[in-house]
């Protein structure tokens, strides 16, 4: 994927693990974090969640 912009989550600092793969989920739209400042990516996601990323992520999948 391309470089992704930096995202405004204080809860993903430039050294996280998570840093790059949020920055592209949320540059490309397939989620947008717990809250406008957080993303928290160590809680562990819904299923509802999880279909509502796959539901997005497909969508940018040219047919």
């Amino acid at each position: 994927p391309p470089p992704a912009e930096p995202h405004a989550f204080d809860d993903v600092g430039p050294d996280s693990f998570a840093n790059d793969a949020v920055a592209w989920a949320v540059g490309v739209g397939v989620t947008n974090g717990t809250s406008a400042t957080t993303f928290s990516p160590s809680d562990t996601a819904t299923r509802g969640q999880i279909a509502a990323f796959l539901h997005r992520f497909v969508d940018l999948v040219p047919t």
